[in-house]
């Protein structure tokens, strides 16, 4: 099934704070104002906000958090300015495939673009949507499996079990939260989240297709980010230990497990020589490395969990929640810890200049050097 947005004429103190970790999602019901008709308020301490994800757009950075508010920096982070924004709902990433066109993402199931590097946003999707769409998506997975005398009972009961899940989340209205975004470019694009959600575009977010069924993700596992390697293939990590990795644009996913329960909130690839390596990251500070299709552990010099990574000039770089960093500069086969923690909750990382980094979370944004200075 295919959903359309096109108007018809004009029409991450404490992890629990953060989307990106998504442990256990109560599902509450929203009171009073729809966040997700409200635009967000206009602060001059919007900056120093809750901030939970944040993007290069070319030169500019701009990073999204709290009640709906982005902030963007066209001096590496000395001073900020707030955009206008049509929702107030908590967004929790953001990523631009060029410096002018960008894509974020948030609770209620939002999703908003931006034309012109991140100043002014406008709504292409919401959880109201990905309801439609997740129903329409488990119907047909339930339907295919009656007509097969062959499948599995197990897989029956599966399939009943996500359409009753699918319903009463229709009726409930839009409340599950997405939770990472990658584009190609301007209409290309892939966003994920709680409960198994993934959601594709091909033209710039006027319609979008569900693909969570083609995941193999059959216990609606969350799905915290989504990457894509230099070889175009996509990654995602989530819940359960698990990394999946698409070479058709979506179509088809392969699932890795890597062994372990945690979640993972990071995926990430880098070129090796004339071969290609993946890495993930998340909970506790573990880190897992693929090369040549074997995965393995990768000893961790912390055990705080690592929320985001970069790659600087041949060094990787992975942020843990406090704001401590481990590095690598054999390409994620041995890592050291090169900052150390700080007191301030870290929910992701962007780089600015060589050695210099904007982090985010809890109290806004700060430039941080890799000698621990901010």
């Amino acid at each position: 099934m295919t959903i359309s947005n096109t108007p018809p004429v004009g029409r991450r103190v404490a992890l629990a704070l953060l989307a990106v970790s998504l442990a256990a999602l109560p599902k509450v019901a929203r009171a009073g104002a729809d966040l997700l008709q409200t635009p967000a308020l206009m602060s001059g301490r919007a900056a120093r906000s809750l901030l939970l994800g944040v993007a290069r757009a070319g030169t500019r950075v701009v990073a999204v958090g709290e009640r709906g508010i982005v902030v963007f920096s066209d001096d590496g982070g000395v001073s900020w300015r707030q955009a206008a924004v049509p929702v107030s709902v908590t967004l929790t990433a953001v990523h631009f495939p060029t410096p002018r066109f960008g894509w974020a993402v948030g609770h209620d199931g939002v999703v908003l673009h931006t034309a012109d590097g991140g100043a002014t946003w406008s709504r292409r999707f919401d959880g109201d949507m990905a309801n439609t769409l997740v129903l329409a998506d488990a119907l047909e997975r339930r339907d295919a499996l009656a007509a097969d005398p062959n499948a599995d009972p197990a897989a029956h009961e599966a399939a009943e079990l996500a359409v009753e899940d699918a319903t009463a989340g229709g009726e409930f209205g839009p409340s599950r939260p997405l939770l990472g975004v990658w584009f190609r470019d301007e209409a290309y694009g892939i966003v994920v989240g709680s409960y198994g959600q993934v959601f594709r575009t091909r033209d710039g977010g006027r319609n979008w297709h569900a693909l969570g069924r083609r995941t193999g993700n059959v216990e609606g596992l969350h799905v915290n980010a989504i990457a894509a390697t230099p070889s175009d293939a996509l990654l995602m990590a989530g819940e359960g230990g698990r990394v999946y990795r698409s070479a058709d644009g979506g179509d088809g996913w392969e699932v890795f497990d890597l062994g372990t329960q945690a979640p993972l909130y990071g995926a990430l690839a880098l070129s090796d020589g004339d071969r290609e390596a993946l890495l993930a990251f998340g909970f506790g500070g573990r880190i897992y490395r693929q090369e040549d299709g074997a995965w393995w552990a990768v000893a961790s010099p912390t055990g705080r969990t690592l929320v985001a990574g970069a790659i600087q000039g041949g060094t990787l770089t992975l942020v843990d929640s406090a704001g401590g960093t481990v590095v690598s500069t054999d390409g994620g086969r041995s890592f050291q810890a090169k900052t150390p923690p700080g007191a301030v909750p870290v929910t992701g990382m962007a780089a600015v200049g060589e050695g210099q980094w904007i982090f985010v979370g809890m109290g806004g944004a700060r430039v941080v050097k890799t000698n621990g200075q901010s």
